[in-house]
C-alpha cells in the first residue's frame, strides 16, 4: 500500500509529540514493507529525500513565518499566521503537487494546525480517501488545547467557534477518523465533527512509543526520600503550579521533586513558589535517564491532554504515575488512588503523601504497565492503522486520479 502522511511538521523540526508519533508510525509502516511518504511544512523547501526508509517531502511553509518562530512574533503577526492556517491556496497547491508525485492509495492527515483544513476537499477531488488522526483540539480551539490563561475551557469560546468554521465546513471530505484517546474523539463528536464518518471507521489508536534504551534503574535504598519527577513544559496549563502548591502540603522530610523541562516565560515564578522546598529545576533532561532516576512520575495537567505520552513512557521503564483524571491520562492510568481531579492541589498532595508514608505502594502503580506497553507497541499501532486504511479503501468508491488538481474553493466544503 502506498501511504502518504501529511503533517504540519516532521523531525528534526518539531514542537510536540504529534511529530514524534508521525515519525514512529511512518518508520514502522515502512519497516513492514509498505511504501510510505511524509509531506510537511518546513522552513526551507528541499528536494524529496529518503529518511529512515520514508520518503520525505519538505515544502516551504506558506504562512507568514514558521511556527518555531512563534515566541519571537508579536500579536498582529500571530493573528496573520492564524488566518493563513485556515485558508492558504499556496499550501494546498504544494501538497497537491506532492500527492500527484507520490500517487498514494490513502492519505493520513495528522496535526494540521500549521496547514489548512482545505487540504481535505483537495484530497477528495483527487480521489484519494482521507484518514484524519486527532492529536489535539486544532479543529475546536485556536491554541489546540481547550485551555486559556492556565485554566481548562468548559466549552468553545466565540473566537474558537469562528476559527473552527473552515474545519467544520471541510470535514465532509474525511473518510475515516482516528484519535489518540477516547476523550478527544468524544469531544469532537459532541461538537458536531466527524459524525458523518461511519462508526466502523472511527477508531481510538494510541500513540506508538518506541522502546527506549535498556533501563538502568537502581533499587531504591530503604529509608531514602521518595523522588517524584515532572517532565515536560513548565507552565500552569500543564499543572506545574498545582504540583508545587501540593508540595507545600507534604511532610518536611521523606521526599524530593525534580521538575525537568523549560518554561517559556522563565523559571523565576516557580523558583519563588518552591522556595524552601526540596524541589529542583535542572532544565532539559534526557527522557530515559530522567525516568530511571525517579521513583514516581507526576503528570498533573489541568487541560484534557489528548494522550499523555510521558505516562506511557514512564510505564515502559517501570515508573508508576500519579496523574489527573482528564483526557488520555485518565484513560491510561485508570480509576484508583493514582488519579486526582485536575487543578486540585489538596488531592494531589494526598496522593503523594500516601507514597511518602508507605513507599511499598510504588509497585502497586504498575498494574496497568503491561497493557499500556502492548497498546503503544509500534508494530501493533502500525498494524492497527493498516487495518483501518484497508477498511477505508474498501468503503470508498475510488475514482481515477486526475492528471492535475484544481484548487478547491472554501464554498466547495460542506458541513
Amino acid at each position: 500500500m502506498r501511504i502518504l502522511h501529511l503533517s504540519s511538521l516532521y523531525p528534526p523540526e518539531q514542537v510536540g509529540g504529534a511529530e514524534l508519533m508521525v515519525e514512529t508510525l511512518a518508520r514502522t509502516q515502512a519497516g513492514l514493507g509498505q511504501s510510505v511518504a511524509v509531506a510537511c511544512a518546513a522552513r526551507q523547501e528541499s528536494a524529496r529525500a529518503v529518511q529512515d526508509g520514508v520518503i520525505v517531502y519538505r515544502t516551504r511553509c506558506a504562512t507568514p513565518f514558521h511556527i518555531l518562530d512563534w515566541p519571537e512574533r508579536g500579536r498582529l503577526e500571530r493573528m496573520r499566521y492564524k488566518l493563513a492556517t485556515q485558508w492558504n491556496p499556496q499550501t494546498v497547491a504544494r501538497m497537491a503537487a506532492v500527492v500527484r508525485d507520490f500517487a498514494p492509495d490513502i492519505v493520513n492527515t495528522h496535526s494540521i494546525s500549521e496547514l489548512t483544513p482545505t487540504l481535505w476537499p483537495m484530497l477528495a477531488k483527487l480521489g484519494v480517501p482521507v484518514v484524519h488522526t486527532l492529536h489535539d483540539f486544532t479543529s475546536l480551539c485556536t491554541n489546540g488545547a481547550m485551555a486559556r490563561d492556565g485554566k481548562a475551557c468548559a466549552g468553545q469560546h466565540l473566537k474558537c467557534r469562528l476559527y473552527a468554521e473552515p474545519h467544520r465546513r471541510c470535514q465532509g471530505a474525511v473518510s475515516a477518523v482516528t484519535a489518540v484517546g477516547s476523550d478527544i474523539l468524544e469531544r469532537h463528536l459532541a461538537a458536531g465533527f466527524f459524525g458523518m464518518v461511519p462508526r466502523a471507521l472511527r477508531r481510538v489508536i494510541w500513540n506508538p512509543i518506541p522502546p527506549g534504551t535498556p533501563a538502568m534503574r537502581k533499587p531504591r535504598a530503604p529509608g531514602s526520600p521518595v523522588t517524584f519527577g515532572y517532565l515536560g513544559r513548565i507552565e500552569a496549563s500543564k499543572g506545574v503550579d498545582t504540583l508545587v502548591a501540593a508540595c507545600r502540603m507534604l511532610p518536611s522530610q521523606g521526599w524530593r521533586l525534580i521538575v525537568a523541562g523549560r518554561a517559556v516565560d522563565g523559571l523565576d515564578h516557580y523558583h519563588a513558589m518552591a522556595a524552601g522546598l526540596p524541589v529542583s529545576f535542572p532544565g532539559f533532561a534526557e527522557r530515559d535517564a530522567f525516568l530511571d532516576g525517579i521513583d514516581c512520575l507526576v503528570v498533573p495537567p489541568i487541560w484534557p491532554e489528548a494522550f499523555g505520552r510521558t505516562v506511557a513512557e514512564a510505564y515502559g521503564r517501570g515508573v508508576p504515575v500519579i496523574g489527573t483524571a482528564t483526557g488520555g491520562i485518565g484513560e491510561q492510568i485508570g480509576p484508583g488512588p493514582w488519579l486526582v481531579p485536575p487543578g486540585d492541589a489538596t488531592a494531589l498532595a494526598a496522593a503523594m503523601v500516601r507514597i511518602v508514608a508507605e513507599p511499598a505502594h510504588l509497585t502497586d502503580g504498575l498494574a496497568r504497565a503491561a497493557a499500556i506497553r502492548a497498546g503503544t507497541d509500534p508494530v501493533a499501532v502500525a498494524n492497527a492503522y493498516l487495518d483501518l486504511y484497508a477498511a477505508t479503501r474498501d468503503a470508498a468508491r475510488l475514482e481515477p486520479l486526475p492528471a492535475r488538481a484544481e484548487r478547491p474553493q472554501l464554498s466547495e466544503c460542506r458541513p
